[in-house]
């Protein structure tokens, strides 16, 4: 990317310039990710797809746009890193199957206990309270909940978050 004044403007297509570590882009994308491998290959990519567009007539101001593509690249990097493989260890889970039997509480314990979650689920407002059962008694997924309830998976949510802060604050009551 070359600068000239305070515009910042990508490489021509012609060029073939590949993005140097001291470029403006770099030292951004360095700066987001604190690798410099990833910066490096993330600016790559990020001109990559800047010399792909079709028409660049269509482009109003090409520094910016190249920085939206780079943005966006960092948002499915740091999707793709925050992602994590769920694993499965059956020895374990049996370990824990027989120490939960042998420690299952009597059936006074039980009775305490569901009354005290009673009373907890009531101090829920109601709206929390039918997406938090939804959820943990149902086990519908948040787009299932969201249908029933008439509202956006992004609102369940909430809901489930507002409903954990309300038991949480009941627990401690």
């Amino acid at each position: 990317m070359h600068k000239t004044g305070n515009e910042l403007h990508p490489p021509d297509a012609t060029a073939g310039a590949e993005p140097a570590e001291g470029s403006v882009l770099h030292r951004y994308l360095l700066q987001q990710l604190r690798n410099q491998d990833d910066a490096r290959d993330l600016a790559q990519e990020a001109y990559m797809r800047y010399l792909q567009v079709p028409d660049m007539s269509a482009v109003r101001d090409p520094g910016a746009y190249l920085f939206r593509i780079a943005l966006n690249l960092i948002s499915e990097w740091r999707l793709r890193r925050d992602r994590s493989a769920v694993t499965y260890d059956s020895e374990l889970t049996d370990k824990v199957a027989l120490y939960a039997a042998d420690n299952a509480p009597d059936v006074f314990e039980q009775a305490a206990s569901s009354e005290r979650l009673q009373s907890i689920l009531e101090q829920i407002p109601v709206t929390y309270r039918r997406a938090l059962l939804m959820s943990k008694c149902e086990g519908l997924s948040n787009v299932e909940i969201a249908k029933r309830i008439n509202v956006t998976p992004e609102t369940v949510v909430r809901y489930l978050a507002r409903a954990v802060a309300f038991a949480r604050a009941a627990r401690w009551e």
